[in-house]
């Protein structure tokens, strides 16, 4: 190899070790980001709104004389959506998942790039 291939070698592969190091921190970053996604979507399973309203309509309709099967329909209904929703919230964490998945994969090339240049 020459001087010069060897010198441009030596900078492509310091340019290398950069992003390598920037992709890194932007790894880190965005580990950082899904966690606390994760603690952001984990309210949703502690939110009992639905099931509060449920039970105060169950307790009127209890002092007015209608029957609780009455209104049977509707509280499976509303499970039934607070389900949806909850499984919804929870898919919102695949955008932070995603990322962290690609940028996993961009430092795997990366890293691979340089400690193995002859393959490339």
């Amino acid at each position: 190899m020459k001087f010069l291939e060897i010198k441009e070698s030596q900078e492509s592969l310091e340019a290398k070790k950069a992003k390598l190091s920037k992709l890194e921190k932007s790894l880190d970053t965005m580990e950082s980001a899904l966690s606390r996604a994760r603690e952001a979507t984990r309210l949703i399973k502690y939110d009992n709104t639905a099931s509060e309203i449920t039970v105060s309509l169950m307790g009127i309709a209890d002092d007015v004389g209608i029957e609780e099967k009455e209104l049977d329909y509707y509280a499976d209904k509303v499970r039934e959506a607070t389900n949806n929703l909850e499984s919804k919230v929870y898919e919102m964490e695949e955008v932070f998942e995603d990322r962290v998945r690609d940028l996993k994969n961009a430092v795997d090339d990366l890293q691979y790039e340089i400690d193995y240049p002859e393959d490339y």
